[in-house]
């Protein structure tokens, strides 16, 4: 089932931006069409919000050295907002392993990711392999350095 073929109860779902990324002044997301009442983005498609949220976690998890589940998940759900606690156990328990184990983000981390993320921010995962399948190679399309451009 895709998230279009569901009613969209959730705010997040119905942005279209499942894992509730806040507007920034500074960031226009490709697919960003508003930022909504609550001060939450609004994409144009589920394609365009997963991406945006494969995104952001890679931006942590590179930029910020966020690179184990405690870390990456405590910056993007922090406490004042979330039982991150909990929302930690969970998706260590999605990608099998520990909250202090290195992770390697790549597709298939990525996927269990955002897929643990989407069921903990909208209480279901409403998106089908096809749909989260786009969502990543549009996001390491955006930041994979193409053979030939200063790859080593």
């Amino acid at each position: 089932m895709s998230a279009a073929d569901i009613a969209r109860p959730t705010r997040g779902l119905k942005n279209r931006n499942p894992g509730n990324l806040r507007g920034n002044p500074r960031i226009t997301w490709d697919g960003q069409v508003a930022i909504d009442d609550k001060d939450f983005v609004v994409f144009a498609s589920d394609v365009k919000g997963l991406r945006a949220d494969i995104i952001d976690l890679h931006t942590h998890y590179i930029r910020d050295k966020e690179v184990c589940v405690l870390t990456l998940i405590g910056s993007y759900a922090p406490p004042v907002e979330n039982d991150t606690k909990g929302y930690v156990e969970f998706v260590c328990e999605r990608l099998n392993v520990e909250a202090r184990d290195t992770l390697v983000f790549d597709r298939r981390t990525a996927d269990a990711l955002i897929r643990a993320i989407v069921k903990i921010e909208q209480g279901i995962q409403p998106y089908d392999d096809a749909t989260i399948a786009e969502a990543i190679s549009q996001a390491f399309a955006h930041f994979e350095v193409p053979v030939g451009h200063g790859a080593a």
